[in-house]
């Protein structure tokens, strides 16, 4: 199993979430955030004026999958959400050694 953790611009989550809920894919975790990568400070215009904005919002997205489907999401996530420039996010794949359903008890891929 493994966890998929992304990174993305708030202004792909709709896309987002109607592609995985058409592929079948429940169980996602959306939560907002705000970060840097190679784009550091950007001055955006508002109004005339300049504003200096160093953290960009970005959302969360994670996704407990068995090993088989991760690649097929991926793939699926970098078409939605790609468009070539700095900041389109970054996909972080982890193993993940177990889960546990709480209301259940069940573990592993049962679990899921």
């Amino acid at each position: 199993m493994k966890l998929l953790v992304c990174i993305i611009p708030p202004k792909k989550i709709d896309q987002v979430k109607k592609v995985l809920w058409e592929s079948g894919i429940r169980g996602v975790t959306f939560s907002e955030g705000s970060g840097y990568g190679y784009q550091k400070v950007q001055v955006e215009s508002v109004k005339g004026a300049d504003y200096k904005v160093q953290y960009q919002p970005r959302i969360r997205l994670e996704i407990a999958l068995p090993d088989g489907e991760v690649e097929p999401v991926v793939e699926l996530l970098l078409e939605t959400v790609r468009t070539g420039r700095i900041g389109d996010g970054k996909f972080f794949i982890i193993p993940l050694e177990d889960v546990v359903r709480v209301r259940t008890g069940e573990r592993g891929e049962n679990a899921l």
